[in-house]
């Protein structure tokens, strides 16, 4: 073999050799808002392990429209969760922590089911929620500290369940906050002052909790 093919044979073995270590790594494209949006609804679905009427029928793998699902209202513009829907629905199971990457969602309506476990502090994610209406189910454990950081929240809506501890002294940064029902629960430790800064508040429900009297500092 003459030098001349020879050094061709090498340089044809060098360039195959460095193709095959250069072949481009594909990643899985990213999620988009829409997806992200329908995988956190399955997601609190998987965690729902009983629905007796059956609300929770379309939510499925197979239906990618998940504007279309019982219970569920998006925004037309941009075909994200805004409002979720599954009040007296006599629900069983736990509010999965997926509820916070509904970014969109504007109002949370659960009450009158028999969900159980804690609220999920992801909730605290939700910048844009008006009303969490979470009365008449089994809750426990205390009221998230990271729902304060829902600055646009109007009405909160927790009475009738199992919740524990204080109410959070950053209560009072909801300056946007007209109802605030926290009702037959096991709260302690007083009413905070707080509450005195909640300049919009037309309505306060704190009756049948474990308060001492009077306002505390």
């Amino acid at each position: 073999m003459s030098a001349k093919w020879l050094l061709f044979f090498r340089s044809f073995l060098f360039l195959t050799h460095l193709a095959a270590f250069s072949t481009p790594i594909h990643k899985a494209p990213a999620l988009n808002g829409t997806n992200v949006d329908r995988l956190a609804l399955l997601a609190i679905k998987s965690m729902i392990k009983g629905d007796p009427q059956g609300i929770l029928t379309s939510w499925n793998h197979s239906s990618t429209d998940f504007c279309q699902w019982q219970g569920v209202t998006c925004s037309p513009r941009h075909q994200r969760v805004t409002d979720l829907n599954l009040s007296s629905g006599g629900l069983i199971g736990t509010l999965s922590p997926s509820v916070g990457n509904l970014s969109f969602l504007r109002v949370i309506q659960l009450f009158n089911n028999s969900f159980s476990s804690e609220i999920p502090p992801e909730i605290g994610r939700l910048f844009r929620l008006r009303q969490l209406r979470l009365a008449y189910n089994s809750f426990t454990g205390n009221i998230p500290a990271t729902i304060m950081n829902c600055s646009n929240l109007q009405v909160l809506n927790l009475g009738n369940n199992n919740l524990v501890g204080k109410i959070p002294d950053a209560i009072g940064s909801l300056s946007m906050l007209s109802i605030l029902a926290l009702p037959s629960n096991i709260l302690q430790g007083g009413i905070p002052p707080e509450i005195g800064r909640l300049f919009s508040l037309q309505e306060l429900y704190l009756f049948n909790n474990c308060w001492k009297s009077g306002l505390t500092s």
